[in-house]
């Protein structure tokens, strides 16, 4: 969903839109997260189901140059 909203924002250029999907899937999909995202905050929050769970709602990455480019 979010990737779709993003697209409807930038689909005056499909290269951006394209860019933003890849590096939106990378960030979400990556097997290699810990390598390159750091959590900076965390609530905790409650579950449908009544379980207590932390969520991430914010974080910082980390890309090489070359992947920025």
């Amino acid at each position: 969903l979010s990737v779709a909203l993003s697209g409807t924002v930038l689909s005056r250029c499909p290269a951006c839109a394209r860019n933003f999907a890849n590096l939106y899937c990378n960030n979400i999909c990556s097997p290699n997260q810990s390598l390159f995202t750091n959590v900076t905050r965390v609530v905790e929050r409650t579950t449908p189901q009544g379980t207590s769970r932390l969520a991430v709602v914010e974080y910082q990455c980390f890309y090489q140059q070359e992947f920025a480019d």
